[in-house]
């Protein structure tokens, strides 16, 4: 009788993970290759600043603290990505989800938090806190402007002209949001800045859940891994007021998910009340307006979804109304003329900006320039993933486990497409996505963790995923060591 053959395992690196490191190192060679022949040639998107970034070039190497920090907060996450469930389910498709495991998903958050600070000490621990001591264009400065956050909203239109350069284009609502922290933390800038870490990195749980309601619980998974280590993420997380939203603008799209699945008013009126808050905080945000929209209008080809479509769509509107009628009342906060005012200092900053740090013109940014800087910052293997999943939305499968998903996988792929392209052309600003866009990551990392699970259950083992998270460790590591973002 002949004895079975001996099993030999495999290398590490699996042929999808070979071909992803291949095809995102040439791909950033590329990058860079286009981006410093622009630069000889003198096409500069930003004044003085490599395009498209919004950043200076300013090589820098971490001292030896700042080289054991990173060492040790990448071998935590590490060790901490053996220990979960999450290799291994990606590995074997038969293995359990973390779906309820809320230690997986604090261990990604505490990562998050973790490697955000230690690559913002890169240039020194003073860089953590850099950005908030600068209270001339941070919201911070705007914080006791006013006797109180009511009196602040009351008096926000008497007070915009003595407001932050940021302060003046936003609601009042990041201002109040880190006055209310400093009432726990203090209002010193290291205080705040190590709040606004704590508070952005709770993104990761109802990144969670709209991603789990849109693919299933492996892509949710993979999706908060992934954001964890996005270069615009980290890179921003502890050096921008901005990193504050995404907790707010995550959390209405995961409860619209869920609400617009049964047509239930309690996830609904959630849904209003987080889109409300989103929007007290950045003009901009109500752009997502744009995704509930879309996916409203996929489902009225349904006769049985209708109910559920316009119950969803009258409960969050009211919602969305009440919290802002509730806000009038409680201060006298006028959202539009506010908007107004926010609009016309919007214009007269663009005014300046070509007078005296020349700019090209509006369109340039959202054809070109834009979508190259979100293509960067949102990683490299990220958006190759994404661009694949585009390519080919007809390999997209539904996975296994979790409740019954309302749209088959190529609805999914194709309404993030159509939200990511909706948010790019309703982004006025020209440049500065990195980090003043942080909403739009999300549209690209779901569809992008979708094809990474669907890999790793083909191989079954999860090498791609520990290739592609490498790689965003070391490419973040990179930005940050080549170019001084100073926000």
């Amino acid at each position: 009788m002949t004895p079975p053959p001996a099993h030999t395992p495999e290398p590490f690196p699996s042929p999808a993970a070979r071909h992803l490191a291949a095809g995102a190192a040439a791909t950033l060679a590329l990058w860079f290759a286009g981006m410093l022949l622009l630069w000889e040639v003198g096409v500069e998107s930003i004044y003085g600043h490599p395009t498209p970034f919004y950043a200076l070039f300013a090589p820098a190497l971490p001292g030896k603290a700042g080289a054991t920090g990173i060492a040790l907060c990448l071998a935590l996450g590490t060790w901490a990505l053996r220990r979960s469930a999450a290799a291994g389910m990606l590995a074997d498709p038969s293995a359990p989800a973390p779906a309820h495991s809320a230690r997986f998903l604090t261990g990604v958050v505490v990562f998050l938090a973790l490697f955000a600070c230690v690559v913002a000490a890169v240039r020194g621990l003073h860089g953590i806190a850099q950005a908030y001591q600068r209270e001339a264009y941070e919201v911070i400065g705007d914080i006791g402007k006013a006797p109180s956050i009511r009196a602040f909203f009351g008096r926000y239109l008497s007070i915009h002209p003595y407001l932050s350069m940021h302060g003046k284009v936003h609601p009042p609502g990041p201002a109040a949001l880190l006055w209310t922290l400093s009432y726990v933390v203090t209002n010193s800038a290291a205080a705040l800045s190590l709040a606004t870490v704590a508070v952005a990195s709770l993104a990761v749980f109802p990144l969670y859940g709209w991603v789990r309601e849109l693919f299933g619980p492996r892509t949710a998974a993979v999706a908060v891994l992934l954001y964890a280590v996005t270069p615009g993420v980290v890179l921003f997380t502890a050096t921008s007021a901005d990193a504050l939203f995404p907790p707010f603008t995550l959390a209405a799209l995961w409860l619209f998910q869920r609400a617009l699945r049964g047509g239930r008013p309690a996830p609904a009126a959630a849904a209003g009340v987080a889109f409300a808050c989103a929007s007290l905080l950045k003009f901009s945000l109500l752009g997502l307006g744009a995704w509930f929209a879309f996916c409203g209008l996929a489902l009225l080809p349904r006769r049985d979804r209708w109910a559920a479509v316009f119950r969803t769509a009258a409960v969050m509107f009211a919602a969305f109304l009440a919290v802002h009628i509730a806000v009038r009342l409680w201060s006298g906060f006028d959202y539009v003329a506010a908007f107004q005012a926010a609009k016309a200092q919007f214009d007269t900053d663009q005014h300046h900006l070509d007078e005296l740090d020349p700019r090209y013109p509006g369109w340039t940014f959202r054809v070109f320039f834009n979508p190259a800087t979100w293509f960067y910052f949102a990683g490299i293997p990220v958006s190759l993933l994404f661009l694949g999943a585009c390519a080919r939305p007809g390999r997209a499968a539904r996975e296994p486990g979790g409740e019954e998903a309302l749209f088959p996988p190529r609805t999914v792929l194709v309404l993030l497409v159509l939200g990511a392209l909706a948010l790019n052309f309703l982004y006025l600003a020209r440049g500065e996505g990195e980090r003043s866009a942080l909403y739009l990551y999300p549209f690209l990392i779901a569809p992008a963790a979708h094809a990474l699970a669907g890999i790793c259950e083909r191989e079954r083992r999860a090498a791609a995923l520990w290739t592609v998270l490498a790689f965003l460790a070391g490419q973040t590591l990179l930005t940050e060591m080549l170019f001084y973002t100073y926000w």
